[in-house]
């Protein structure tokens, strides 16, 4: 990998990447510092990355840093988003937060990945670690969960 396919991997690929994270850790800051740490990664080893597969490689690492950043510091923020905001005012943004915070974290970077990040079922598998049937079954389940929170 060049200079110049780094750079266009950065071009290409960070904004997702930080959109992703800040999903998932619901921490802005944080999220940029997973980003940059894993563009620093995929330079250390440009040597190894397929240009081709860059993107897959920069959401699987992201992930695993994620995944590592929430075990060190056990963000696990458990407190009622609809005792903070009242319900009649939420924006659509906000609903859609809520109403992923309600799913278990693995359906919620499924759906992510999938609807918002247009991954495949093969890759959402590569990131996660987990199979294909499993990937489906979670973006099943997840939109049939987030289908019945929206009418309560």
């Amino acid at each position: 990998m060049t200079e110049k396919d780094f750079k266009r991997h950065i071009d290409n690929f960070s904004d997702d990447v930080l959109r992703y994270l800040a999903k998932n850790m619901q921490d802005t800051d944080e999220a940029k510092d997973i980003v940059q740490d894993t563009f620093i990664s995929l330079w250390e080893n440009r040597a190894k990355v397929d240009n081709q597969k860059a993107k897959s490689w920069l959401f699987t690492t992201a992930h695993n840093k994620m995944l590592n950043a929430l075990r060190y510091k056990k963000i696990r923020q458990e407190t009622k988003f609809e005792q903070q905001i009242d319900k009649n005012n939420l924006e659509n943004e906000q609903m859609v937060d809520y109403l992923l915070k309600q799913l278990p974290q693995t359906m919620q970077q499924c759906l992510i990945l999938k609807d918002w990040q247009g991954f495949s079922i093969k890759e959402i598998s590569d990131i996660l670690h987990i199979s294909e049937a499993n990937v489906k079954v979670n973006i099943f389940r997840a939109k049939i969960k987030l289908k019945a929170l929206k009418s309560e």
